[in-house]
């Protein structure tokens, strides 16, 4: 040994490959004095401990772990690998295959779209007044009026996220009905928070601001929204098919925020039917038709869930008018299928539900991106949260 060699500022590498940067972050290391690790290695040029020889080192060690095809080990992570040999191995191999030769390949991006983008955004089963308390659901879900509201603004807000993130330029704002509960059912008229026409006072409002949100905070090119009664708005004990929308609290609820989105002048078309059914002619050439979803009898505790019903839907209506794509609300289940979508809630799991056997879901919207070239892009949850 060089008795000039100074073991304070030394390499020192051990015989697995391990290089330490000086003598104090090795004794530190193995938990050895220092100062008998130094005596060790002047006397017999080396430091044997535990069965791993050390050996002290005046080159780089940067250097010294390149000629020996070692890992450089700094002091503070050491410790960790010394822990934890599986994750040191993983990082050898890491290591050898980045250092495996590839072919590099330059890609020609050419970042036009390929067509326009629009949304389908669906909206229902919010059901504003209705009470779910905790204890009725196993504290699976608690909603209220305070509840209603902050659910509601979430939607919007998340919509209005996703709009501007997939670059859409034209929104379909489709309404498919039971924003209000009513009192259709004696529990409902007792557990209620408000009556049917301060229920629709207050969804009308709650839809109305949303829509003034979108308009604000996007650059929609157009918006156009639907408008679906559903079966929980109507002031008849059964459902009636002829005059149904007269029946309606939403109907003329969905009238009230036409009217003054007219008066605002903002940029939004309503397309309100006096039908069960909306059906709106893309400029792409697809069809898409709207419904509440109380014609499809089935449910979600099927062992099959809705899609046999909902497939039975669409082809007996497909001969009649030609359709790309079913959108129901209803069923409080975010399904997607090729030829139908069916809308979650925003109420979330009730009573109703539990009592049912249903399964549990969190409360959200469905919304769907085509591009008019491309088609469909995605389909996705908007959660109301």
């Amino acid at each position: 040994m060089d008795s000039e060699y100074t073991f304070g500022s030394a390499y020192i590498i051990d015989d697995k490959g391990n290089v330490y940067n000086s003598l104090r972050k090795l004794a530190k290391c193995i938990r050895v004095d220092r100062h008998r690790i130094s005596s060790n290695m002047k006397k017999y040029g080396a430091f044997k401990h535990n069965g791993i020889t050390y050996y002290p080192v005046k080159h780089n060690a940067d250097e010294v772990a390149k000629n020996i095809d070692a890992k450089m080990v700094c002091a503070d992570d050491l410790e960790e690998y010394t822990r934890n040999k599986e994750e040191f191995n993983q990082w050898k191999i890491c290591k050898e295959v980045e250092e495996l030769p590839f072919q590099k390949y330059d890609f020609k991006f050419n970042d036009k779209s390929k067509g326009n983008r629009y949304a389908i955004a669906l909206f229902s089963d919010a059901h504003v007044e209705e009470t779910v308390k905790p204890e009725s659901v196993l504290g699976k879900n608690e909603y209220n009026l305070d509840i209603a509201q902050k659910r509601i603004e979430a939607y919007f807000v998340n919509l209005v996220n996703c709009i501007n993130a997939d670059g859409v330029k034209y929104l379909i704002f489709a309404m498919l009905g039971d924003s209000i509960s009513s009192n259709i059912h004696q529990e409902l008229s007792e557990e209620n928070g408000l009556s049917p026409l301060q229920a629709t006072l207050l969804a009308q409002n709650l839809i109305f601001n949303g829509l003034d949100f979108i308009v604000k905070n996007t650059k929609l090119e157009k918006i156009k929204c639907i408008g679906i009664v559903g079966n929980h708005s109507r002031i008849t004990k059964k459902i009636q098919h002829s005059n149904g929308y007269k029946m309606s609290f939403e109907w003329i609820m969905y009238k009230n925020i036409e009217a003054q989105c007219n008066r605002l002048n903002m940029p939004i078309e309503f397309c309100i039917p006096e039908s069960e059914l909306a059906i709106l002619d893309m400029p792409d050439k697809r069809r898409f038709v709207f419904a509440h979803g109380f014609q499809i009898k089935g449910g979600t505790n099927s062992i099959c869930s809705i899609y046999p019903s909902l497939n039975r839907y669409f082809l007996r209506l497909n001969p009649i008018f030609k359709m790309d794509r079913l959108f129901l609300g209803h069923f409080h289940t975010c399904t997607a299928i090729p030829n139908a979508v069916v809308n979650g809630s925003i109420i979330g799991y009730n009573s109703f539900s539990l009592s049912h056997g249903m399964s549990y879901e969190e409360p959200a919207q469905m919304y769907v991106v085509y591009d008019t070239v491309i088609g469909e892009m995605l389909t996705r949850k908007i959660y109301c949260k």
